[in-house]
């Protein structure tokens, strides 16, 4: 891992990561062996986007970030300030490098520090990380266009008295043991998990909203405390949609009129299918998703639809 000093400036073409402070080329950065967030999974973590290069909900991140770390007593907590900086610098870096039209995924993520073992003392830094990817729209156009399918896995949501759920963390195993069942078993296919109790609980990286009678429900309890979430009930509010938070039973998937997911990175999604069974009135995108996508893209400033539809994305390869 070579650090980039105020002497070796970042190459303009290459994309950068900051760890602890410091530019990172993306090609070379990484966390030592002994960190206890890839020994153990030990970390907090954020994931957010640009607007047309603009992180406008910077502050709700990093606010989550740092209540999370509180909350677990990692070591060595970053300031709120020094957070906010190394994001800037990052993307002030590598948004230039895109391709028109498109914009950033964001990450940042702060560790426990080492582990003992390995090191043979207590005494070792944690290392936070901001770094970026190009958000890929071609990944995400296929379900954007015809629908998300889902199936219920037989992995459960870890519940909330054994481990924190509602925290955003790196230590989700689970997740990927549920999307690969259900990739095995149907090749395209996302996870949808349901918590101990039965009810619907998220996927691997979203939350599902259900609409039945132009009603916008989502899952209240044994989830991620979503800001996408919280910015699809500010939307349903100012539309006029009703929006609760409230158990929800898989049977009513098979009833519901439209369902969607919603992430920080791809805004949202529509779901075709739950297991094979198609949404009641709009399998895919209804009229529901249609305004809260309309309304997402006037807050945000970008046209979502078009920029999913038409940007072609750029992977790292530098």
């Amino acid at each position: 891992m070579t650090a980039l000093t105020t002497s070796q400036q970042p190459d303009p073409a290459t994309p950068v990561a900051s760890i602890n402070g410091q530019l990172i080329s993306w090609t070379v950065a990484g966390l030592p062996l002994w960190d206890l967030g890839v020994v153990a999974g030990a970390a907090v973590t954020e994931a957010g986007r640009t607007y047309a290069g603009r992180f406008l909900y910077a502050d709700q991140h990093v606010d989550r970030l740092l209540q999370s770390l509180q909350a677990l007593r990692f070591p060595d907590i970053p300031t709120r300030d020094r957070l906010l900086q190394a994001t800037q610098q990052v993307i002030e870096h590598n948004f230039p490098l895109l391709p028109p039209g498109s914009d950033l995924g964001i990450v940042l993520f702060s560790t426990a520090g080492g582990n003992a073992t390995y090191l043979g003392h207590h005494d070792s830094q944690p290392m936070t990380v901001v770094h970026s990817y190009p958000l890929p729209f071609e990944l995400w156009r296929k379900s954007f266009v015809s629908g998300v399918r889902l199936t219920v896995s037989t992995i459960r949501q870890i519940p909330a008295d054994c481990f924190p759920v509602t925290l955003k963390v790196r230590n989700r195993l689970h997740w990927w043991l549920a999307d690969r069942e259900a990739d095995l078993k149907s090749p395209g296919c996302r996870a949808l998990l349901l918590n101990r109790d039965g009810s619907v609980a998220e996927t691997s990286t979203s939350s599902i909203c259900v609409v039945r009678h132009n009603r916008v429900a989502t899952p209240a309890a044994d989830v991620l405390a979503s800001l996408s979430s919280r910015l699809v009930e500010t939307l349903c509010e100012q539309s006029g949609i009703p929006f609760e938070r409230r158990r929800i039973d898989p049977a009513e998937l098979a009833d519901a009129d439209e369902i969607f997911l919603t992430s920080s990175p791809s805004c949202l999604l529509p779901v075709l299918s739950v297991d094979n069974q198609q949404t009641r009135l709009s399998p895919g995108q209804g009229p529901v998703f249609r305004q809260l996508l309309q309304q997402w893209s006037l807050a945000a400033g970008v046209d979502l639809e078009q920029q999913m539809l038409q940007t072609a994305s750029r992977s790292i390869s530098h």
